[in-house]
């Protein structure tokens, strides 16, 4: 069972997480990529790397084939699946093993009995291990509304072959849960490939605690204590902690035991997460197993001192675990963020394009595979980072990485982090008392930015902008010299709320020179613009310090090209763009709309026809774009003109996708 040679079946910040501990072993590190990850950073930093197949997932990191294939060409002796794509997949497993290879994780056999919700419940009650109560749905012609009524609402509907949070829905009461149950139908399967459902009653104000477990051959298993995962959106996790602020001591010991001897019973080997529902009198309900390592592991490593990875490595290769449960011990408070390629402030839409700068913070862990240049696509996951902090207490964690965030430079492609430095800055995060409906209440997803400024970055913007006006972009000069007095019309188009999309900025220049003096005026009306004295000087490559009215900060901008800038003031990046005359405004225009795309990605499916007439809301296709899907639909009512998008179809954000004629 010992092997030399590890091929890591992922890709991005993951893959090189894996390659981090294997190197330190002394193992040979083998990559695997797609199309779009010819030049990816996991790619050169293996010792060797194969193609595996087009940029669809499909067609590459979920070909079990190719990766089968990659292993014989490549010598590797050992596979690694990561998390995500196939790394809960049984077939994938006993392939790997088929191979006479090595498959680090559990067996197929486990993967197929915990992989499934339902035969995963069915096998916990059997072990004694408490359920949340609900039922089987077993056939499209069952009466869901009163089999909801009979489970007790809200419920929540769950894909049994899911996982990720896709396939999930809740339900508040009737009116809304043939909708709900339909919808999760239908991104389970296209997400899993199975549309099976079950039905549960959804615990209101629950916190999600999942308990890591490490199980080798050889009958020893232990717990590694709780995480938090109740920061989520759309089912999906955003913020992770360890220990939980909801968990005594001697809640984590009851369910470090009922964690142990779940995985005892059905036979585990590996590194496991069990996830439990806590309820606000203390009691807890089995959700599912992961069978894998999970993305938030690194919190774990941080309060326990282990290498997560290295001990799978260790119990793949039949080693017995080197200590016992009396041995582990917890240190200090870990949390961690997940960045995402997303945007907050358009219903945290996936994006897509160049990362033209990344910096790292110094002082935390960071897991990520952004580097300059780096390109998002829409085929993966939109999650592009993690950071990670270790601190005596957790009050000391979030001022860490509070500060964190605001030294991290993402700039090229809109992201989470002034959404998330918020969020772990609310009251109620501080005092540890987020369930798992915290994020996505409306009123505090908006009171998260409420308060976001952007005045320096405007500055910023214009002053940038304003060489392109005077015609002396690309120019070597020490100074800026602008026309006597220029406006700066700029289109606002990153994390800001859409009524406060045009900025017009006046500049009037009060000398030239090195360090130039500037009179600033913001708004439309010429009498009533606010004035204000501005200094701005370059700082170095891709740096300006900006000082209004006395207040200084040092800001980070980025120009890809002549009429577009990105400026980084503390955690939050904009991108300006000059414009020419005003943007468009919506609505019908001479009686017509053009519908078109807010994001790159995939046609799943169009729900109306030629020629029907639609009401405002409705919804008129789905579009999927990093494995989020998102129904399109317009304020107002019409009929259907021109349809110019197709089901399967791959599409670009701003591309038109149909017409609709005003009623």
């Amino acid at each position: 069972m010992r092997f030399d040679t590890l091929l890591i079946a992922n890709r991005g910040e993951i893959a090189l997480r894996i390659m981090t501990t294997a190197r330190r072993l002394g193992l040979r590190t083998v990559a695997v990529y797609s199309d779009a990850d010819a030049e990816a950073k996991h790619v050169r930093e293996a010792d060797l790397a194969v193609h595996i197949g087009a940029s669809d997932s499909t067609a590459s990191y979920r070909n079990i084939q190719a990766i089968i294939d990659a292993c014989q060409r490549s010598g590797a002796q050992a596979v690694h699946p990561g998390y995500g794509f196939l790394s809960e997949n049984a077939e994938f497993a006993r392939a790997v093993v088929d191979a006479n290879l090595v498959f680090v994780g559990p067996s197929a056999k486990v993967i197929d009995l915990m992989g499934n919700k339902l035969q995963a419940k069915l096998a916990m009650e059997a072990a004694g291990v408490p359920t949340v109560p609900g039922a089987r749905i077993k056939g499209i012609d069952q009466d869901i509304a009163a089999l909801a009524k009979q489970v007790g609402y809200p419920v929540i509907f769950k894909a049994t072959a899911g996982g990720g949070g896709r396939g999930m829905r809740i339900a508040e009461d009737e009116t809304v849960v043939i909708e709900r149950y339909t919808a999760a139908r239908s991104e389970a399967q296209n997400s899993f490939g199975s549309d099976e459902i079950i039905i549960e009653r959804a615990i209101e104000h629950g916190r999600h605690i999942e308990i890591q477990v490490l199980c080798d051959e050889h009958g020893n298993c232990i717990h590694l204590g709780e995480r938090d995962c109740s920061m989520q959106r759309r089912f999906q996790k955003v913020i992770e902690e360890a220990p939980s602020p909801a968990v005594t001591p001697a809640l984590r010991e009851a369910m470090g035991c009922v964690a142990r001897k779940a995985c005892e019973s059905i036979g585990y080997v590996g590194v496991g997460t069990l996830e439990f529902l806590l309820d606000q009198d203390g009691a807890f309900y089995f959700m599912e197993m992961n069978t894998r390592l999970q993305v938030e592991h690194g919190v774990t490593e941080l309060i326990t001192g282990l290498d997560l990875v290295e001990q799978q490595i260790n119990v793949a290769q039949g080693q017995a675990l080197a200590f016992r449960q009396e041995n582990v011990t917890f240190q200090g408070h870990a949390i961690e963020l997940r960045v995402c390629a997303e945007d907050p402030y358009a219903g945290f839409i996936p994006q897509v394009g160049r990362v033209e700068r990344w910096r790292a913070p110094k002082g935390v862990r960071v897991d990520t595979y952004l580097e300059d240049g780096t390109q998002i696509t829409p085929f993966y996951d939109s999650m592009v980072a993690k950071l990670l902090v270790h601190a005596a207490n957790r009050e000391h964690a979030i001022q860490k990485l509070s500060l964190a965030c605001s030294k991290t430079v993402l700039l090229g492609v809109k992201n989470n982090l002034s959404f998330l430095r918020h969020a772990i800055n609310h009251p109620i995060f501080q005092k540890g008392k987020a369930t798992t409906r915290f994020l996505g209440n409306e009123d505090i997803d908006s009171a998260l930015w409420r308060n976001t400024q952007t005045f320096h970055a405007t500055v910023v913007g214009a002053f940038v902008l304003g060489r392109v006006l005077d015609g002396s972009a690309g120019k070597e000069r020490k100074g800026l010299s602008l026309r006597p007095q220029c406006l700066v019309q700029m289109q606002l188009s990153s994390q800001m709320p859409q009524e406060e999309q045009l900025q017009r900025v006046w500049i009037r220049p009060v000398e030239t020179g090195f360090q130039v003096s500037l009179e600033v005026k913001i708004g439309d009306d010429l009498a009533e613009r606010e004035s204000h004295s501005v200094n701005c000087s370059f700082a170095g490559a891709g740096k300006v310090i900006c000082t209004v009215d006395g207040i200084r900060r040092e800001l980070e901008f980025v120009q890809p090209d002549a009429s577009t800038v990105w400026v980084q003031d503390e955690v939050n990046s904009w991108k300006y763009t000059r414009l020419a005359a005003q943007v468009k405004e919506d609505g019908f225009v001479n009686g017509l709309m053009s519908v078109r795309a807010p994001m790159t990605g995939t046609v799943i499916s169009v729900a109306v026809n030629l020629g029907e007439k639609v009401e405002a809301n409705q919804t008129l296709l789905v579009l999927e774009s990093m494995k989020m899907e998102m129904p399109i639909s317009i304020s107002l009512p019409g009929i259907v003109g021109e349809i110019s998008a197709n089901q399967g179809q791959q599409i670009s954000a701003g591309q038109h996708l149909m017409e609709i004629t005003q009623l």
